[in-house]
């Protein structure tokens, strides 16, 4: 579940913060970033899943034509960053079939891109963090019982990021960070085609690899406006209401 997202630089949106609850409305006129607050979720879910070019190509641009890149950017900005709180589940599968399973559900994954003149994307900064369980309370703000409470985060306890990123010398480094017996790994951010949280495929990183599972689970779904104008069975029935007695409905 997505708890929180801030965003700037994308499309329209700059310095955007927004917390989520079960049940989230988003209302206002035409044109202030409805749609492309929907987008930025968008994108940032396809990132977990396709490298950053195609994630960027497959996001709704003007007018509804697939976006180039810099469509994605805002017009004054080069730079895009994300950051978004999620509660992910303890335990899930990796692309193997091998069980995976966590003690830390409560996750911040940072993420900035770059646009490049040669009309590519560059991945500046990335990681994914344990939001401690201290700091719980004044993150979700929607009511919790304390049933749900205690079977959501559990008693994990981590400093260490699972994924961060490093300057050294003139270039930086994205590290994956180990957990339980699994090594990190770490390689340099210059023309990396994807994310590294993307490229997390086995349960020897299971945050990780449960994070991915949520952020591809973030989907977007809509009423197509000229499947609601097609006839249906209820539009030929008669147009009026009637009842039926009770020993009628009683044997349907």
């Amino acid at each position: 579940m997505l708890t929180r997202l801030k965003v700037s630089g994308f499309k329209n949106l700059i310095d955007v913060d927004i917390r989520f609850g079960p049940v989230t409305i988003i209302a206002g006129a035409n044109g202030v970033g409805k749609s492309n607050l929907f987008d930025a979720i968008k994108f940032l879910s396809t990132l977990a899943d396709r490298p950053l070019l195609d994630a960027a190509l497959s996001i709704r641009g003007k007018s509804n034509h697939v976006a180039d890149v810099r469509h994605l950017f805002h017009s004054f900005d080069s730079i895009m960053s994300y950051e978004a709180d999620m509660i992910i589940p303890s335990t899930g599968q990796d692309d193997l079939g091998q069980q995976a399973k966590t003690a830390f559900t409560f996750l911040r994954y940072r993420l900035v891109l770059e646009y490049q003149n040669a009309g590519t994307l560059a991945l500046i900064e990335e990681e994914l963090l344990p939001i401690p369980k201290k700091d719980i309370e004044e993150q979700i703000l929607f009511p919790q019982s304390l049933e749900w409470y205690q079977s959501i985060f559990l008693r994990g306890q981590r400093k260490q990021p699972f994924i961060s990123t490093q300057p050294k010398k003139n270039e930086r480094f994205i590290t994956l960070h180990g957990e339980g017996k699994s090594r990190l790994s770490s390689q340099s951010a210059n023309n990396l085609p994807a994310t590294v949280l993307s490229s997390v495929t086995r349960a020897e990183h299971p945050t990780a690899l449960l994070a991915k599972r949520e952020m591809q689970s973030w989907r977007l779904l809509q009423l197509e406006p000229s499947a609601l104008r097609q006839s249906d069975e209820f539009s030929l029935a008669p147009a009026s209401l009637s009842s039926f007695p009770r020993s009628a409905w009683e044997t349907q």
